[in-house]
């Protein structure tokens, strides 16, 4: 009997502690899935945050490196030069025969320069003109023609002018230019057919200019008005240059 009570009490024991042993791992297996579970919630959320983050500042100073790049390589052009070449009218103010004036012939100039400056420049140059003009001269003849002939002159000039874009690009490479000035005009030959010495006409003189002209990117179109403000030929009243000229050329 007392073995049997020993046998039971034992089962007994044994049922209880292997119950005991189920609760405790149920419990724990219960905290790991709880702990886990929002570890990697927040690994997750975290993760696609910080991608956010660093994809934006990476777009954000790329966009900000091409737009200095572009800025740096297209500055004003505040300095260019050219080359030119132009037609002119050249006369001589002359006195009138029966109210007829003294008429301008074609003549050629060729020319380079260069500028300086933003919408308020300053331009040089040098300039090769070949002039042809009609004169009156005094005389006997019957008629105007017998009293008048050709003076074909060849000046080295050196015009200089201040001037303002009217209107320009954002580089100032095309442009709407007005511009005034003086030049020193002094001749190299010349030849005649009304009885004038070539020492009479004069050389070394200075004259008025007035400038508009038209910047289209690298071509450049110039109407130029030169005005002589004293006689041009000793010994002759109302002799002061009078020319207009054209040029079409090129900017570098």
């Amino acid at each position: 009997m007392k073995r049997n009570s020993i046998l039971l009490a034992v089962c007994l024991l044994g049922t209880w502690s292997a119950y005991a042993q189920n609760n405790i791992s149920s419990d724990t297996t219960s905290n790991s899935a709880t702990t886990v579970a929002p570890t990697n919630s927040s690994t997750y959320s975290s993760t696609p945050a910080t991608t956010s983050s660093y994809s934006s500042t990476t777009t954000t100073a790329d966009y900000g490196s091409r737009q200095s790049r572009v800025k740096a390589d297209r500055p004003y052009k505040a300095f260019t030069g050219g080359i030119y070449v132009g037609a002119n009218s050249t006369r001589y103010r002359g006195e009138d025969v029966d109210g007829d004036n003294p008429s301008g012939r074609l003549g050629y100039q060729i020319g380079g320069f260069v500028r300086g400056g933003g919408r308020i420049y300053g331009q040089l140059g040098v300039e090769y003109f070949a002039s042809s003009s009609n004169y009156f001269t005094p005389g006997d003849g019957s008629t105007i023609q017998d009293i008048s002939g050709r003076i074909n002159t060849k000046w080295l000039q050196i015009p200089a002018y201040v001037g303002v874009k009217l209107a320009q690009s954002d580089r100032g490479i095309s442009a709407v230019r007005l511009a005034v000035g003086a030049e020193y005009a002094n001749r190299l030959s010349s030849n005649n057919t009304v009885n004038i010495d070539e020492n009479e006409i004069k050389s070394g003189a200075f004259q008025g200019l007035v400038n508009l002209g038209f910047d289209m990117g690298p071509v450049l179109i110039d109407l130029v008005y030169h005005h002589g403000f004293s006689d041009a030929i000793s010994g002759f009243n109302n002799s002061q240059r009078r020319a207009l000229g054209v040029n079409v050329g090129f900017k570098f």
